[in-house]
């Protein structure tokens, strides 16, 4: 028959009716007299294995032929839907006082040995589901508290949590509930929530880790001699979940992991160093990024850095210090992505901002964004750079940039907003406006990425070259200690698209800086102007470049930085035949866009132009451009023959600049400081050689002869080398060899007699461009 126990209204529990005892039963020499609660047991499949049974004064027993391992009492049926949360308790009445204290399904396993059984059992049928342990809290003097160690290590088997009646002597939550009533055993049974897990984290002596603080219960004396426990709270809760340290076993640290103001999940590696000191700064970045309380009392501040100094993980991770390749995984700042994504974290000083934002989907971009650089050579050009950066370290090519020179309003800034879009929002691009150390700090953190930076006015011309040769070069400056030893020098390997009214050669001559020849290679100059709508070659249905970019701009702030996560994913899905297809694609599309006598600074800029179309091509085959097949090589195509174009030539910049010096030097000075040949009266005194003139006829035109001493050669190639420049005048057609095959002939001068000097014919001052 059912009735109300009166097991449970001694209790304080009352309105429960349940299935009770008509007649007397003796088990194991109980008695069970007629009213004894009788309980069924069920497993997970909702079988019944059993009973118990419970008489007013609390005795129990189970009747015979009962199979317990596994099984449980259940409050209500078992839920056909995975319920959000399991209670799982020891005793019935604990079942039911938890039931009064928070939501959920709730079951009692009878005993302390069978929670883990049930637990696994509950974990198989729903893998989601949230767990709690509601243990005992079995405190006794010099015996263990089998309550909390199989509360314990039941959560732990399945990341469970366990919560436990705070109390310095033997009770359950019943018993809890009727010393401090239903209200505080509520909030009590939330704050003492714990999470335990197979990566457990042993924590220090003293220190408590509840859903709602972290406490340190100190031991006190009272003036009476007695002792107390004084709870002293700490922070919000703050779990140190693993040791971090580097593939040196050096820059040791902590995994720090909280929930912030608006209940988003935070994480930090935060080095040990930080220990170091007063942890004032350990405190702000945790204060900045959301944890919601630090105790400011002196003492409590010090018992932070002590538990986080002393927690004992048993989870290990790499760390490293900069975002990009490491091994098979790239590392951002929120995430890792790769097979082996759990076993490395970026580890910094700070929580670093996201750069690598992500707004809507690739599907979103793909119709928003990407189908418009169809036909458009420099804005597919400039997309297929953010895709290209990663592959750098994974072909063995060093990093280099790419500058977008032409009038205002032409879209230069909107391509770049575009390009910048495959990676992260509007906060991803940059303008110049900054110092050389300040975007040697920006670079470190696009490691195996983009850089994109806009309107190279706003940087000093002093500076730009300089911050050019940097940031290709991947490699900031060297710095001393305060104790005089060399700290780790930044490096990267990036590619950085730029933007600017002005060349880069010509905004540092406004400084009166002057750049070398090798810079043209590390940032690549492409006229902005597509000779048709600005930048843009079709404009797609819209009325003009205006409106189309009006779209773009409009729209990258919406959809933005999936296609780069999507692309990662791509490639490191298997990274070894990717690897593989991008080095074939490469070596091929070089070969098909370099030109004829092209020479090695040439070779090298057709080198990126193609690692750029491979990797737009790649990224199209991945489905992640939405670009048919060939567009990316176009472009890059495109943007090559208009770099040509721009250049005018395909031998190296330096071998050019050298022979425009020539011509110059000569050109100016050849009346000022070359004496005439035939004249002995004109002899300058800063003399660097003889010039000769055969005036010639009506038929013949008058021939120029130079004939320049050593000392004078080496005036005239200031900054260069002189015997190669000589060879390059050799190869022009200006100088005459000797017949050893040197560079000098020996001829003897006026007043000096034999001399070994450098012979040039009247073309080293003609007017066309040598070849």
């Amino acid at each position: 028959c059912n009735g109300e126990p009166v097991y449970l209204t001694n209790k304080g529990l009352h309105g429960y009716s349940l299935p009770l005892l008509s007649q007397p039963l003796n088990l194991a020499g109980i008695t069970f007299c007629s009213g004894s609660l009788l309980l069924p047991l069920t497993d997970i499949s909702g079988n019944i294995t059993g009973g118990q049974l419970i008489n007013p004064d609390g005795d129990k027993s189970l009747l015979p032929g009962s199979q317990l391992s596994g099984a449980f009492i259940a409050l209500t049926d078992i839920p056909a839907e995975t319920p959000e949360q399991v209670i799982i308790t020891e005793g019935f009445a604990t079942a039911l006082t938890v039931s009064l204290l928070t939501e959920g399904w709730i079951v009692a396993a009878v005993a302390a040995t069978n929670l883990l059984k049930v637990t696994e059992q509950i974990r198989k049928r729903w893998p989601e589901t949230r767990i709690i342990l509601a243990g005992d809290n079995d405190l006794a003097d010099g015996k263990e508290n089998t309550g909390r160690i199989q509360a314990e290590k039941a959560a732990k088997a399945v990341d469970g949590w366990v919560t436990l009646p705070p109390v310095r002597h033997k009770a359950d939550w019943d018993d809890y509930r009727q010393e401090v009533g239903k209200e505080r055993a509520r909030d009590a049974f939330r704050e003492e929530m714990t999470l335990h897990g197979k990566g457990q984290t042993r924590l220090p002596e003293g220190f408590r880790l509840t859903k709602e603080y972290l406490w340190y219960d100190k031991l006190v004396n009272k003036s009476d001699g007695d002792t107390e426990i004084r709870n002293i709270k700490i922070s919000s809760p703050l779990r140190v979940t693993a040791i971090t340290s580097d593939a040196d076993g050096s820059n040791y640290g902590r995994l720090l992991e909280w929930e912030d103001t608006n209940g988003n999940s935070r994480k930090w590696a935060m080095p040990m160093e930080m220990l170091g000191g007063s942890g004032e700064e350990l405190r702000r970045v945790l204060l900045v990024n959301g944890l919601s309380y630090i105790n400011i009392n002196g003492m409590a501040r010090a018992f932070l850095m002590e538990y986080i100094s002393l927690c004992k993980p048993d989870r290990k991770v790499t760390c490293v210090n900069k975002t990009g390749w490491h091994g098979g995984v790239y590392v951002l700042q929120d995430e890792v992505i790769g097979r082996e994504a759990q076993s490395v974290i970026l580890q910094t000083s700070s929580v670093q901002g996201r750069d690598f934002r992500v707004s809507g989907t690739s599907e979103d971009w793909r119709e928003n964004i990407g189908r418009y650089c169809i036909n458009n050579a420099r804005l597919a050009f400039a997309v297929s750079l953010a895709f290209a950066a990663p592959l750098l370290k994974l072909v063995g090519i060093g990093g280099g940039g790419y500058h977008l020179k032409g009038e205002s309003t032409d879209g230069k800034t909107t391509t770049m907003k575009v390009a910048a879009s495959v990676c992260g929002g509007t906060d991803f691009w940059h303008t110049w406006r900054a110092t050389g150390n300040a975007l040697e700090g920006t670079a470190s953190r696009r490691n195996d990425a983009t850089l994109m930076l806009d309107e190279i006015r706003e940087v000093d011309g002093r500076e730009a070259g300089n911050i050019a040769y940097m940031l290709a070069n991947g490699q900031g400056k060297a710095r001393a200690r305060t104790d005089g030893s060399v700290r780790e020098t930044n490096r990267w390997n990036l590619l950085f698209l730029s933007t600017g009214e002005l060349s880069l050669v010509e905004h540092a001559a406004s400084a009166g800086e002057r750049t070398y020849a090798g810079v043209e290679v590390r940032m690549i100059q492409i006229p902005s102007d597509s000779g048709k709508y600005g930048v843009f070659e079709e404009l797609h249905g819209f009325s003009s470049g205006k409106t189309l970019a009006e779209h773009l701009e409009q729209h990258v702030a919406h959809y933005h930085g999936a296609p780069f996560r999507d692309w990662l994913h791509c490639l490191t899905a298997d990274l070894p035949e990717l690897t593989s297809q991008a080095k074939a694609l490469l070596k091929e599309y070089t070969r098909r866009l370099t030109p004829e006598n092209a020479g090695n600074q040439v070779g090298r800029a057709v080198t990126r132009f193609a690692l750029v179309a491979m990797a737009g091509e790649l990224a199209t085959k991945a489905g992640i451009t939405g670009w048919p097949e060939g567009e990316a090589f176009r472009a890059a195509q495109s943007c090559l023959a208009a770099w040509m174009a721009d250049r005018g030539h395909t031998a190296n910049q330096e071998d050019k600049a050298a022979l425009e010096q020539v011509r110059d030097f000569m050109t100016r000075n050849q009346f000022s400081r070359f004496a005439d040949w035939n004249d002995d009266r004109n002899r300058p005194v800063s003399m660097m050689g003889f010039r000769k003139v055969d005036k010639g006829d009506n038929v013949t035109e008058p021939v120029v002869t130079f004939y320049v001493l050593p000392s004078g050669w080496k005036e005239i190639c200031k900054g260069f080398d002189s015997r190669k420049v000589a060879r390059l005048c050799v190869d022009a057609g200006w100088l005459k060899p000797g017949e050893d095959g040197r560079t000098q002939n020996s001829i003897r001068l006026p007043e000096i007699g034999l001399k070994r000097v450098y012979q040039f014919n009247t073309q080293v001052l003609g007017s066309a461009e040598p070849e």
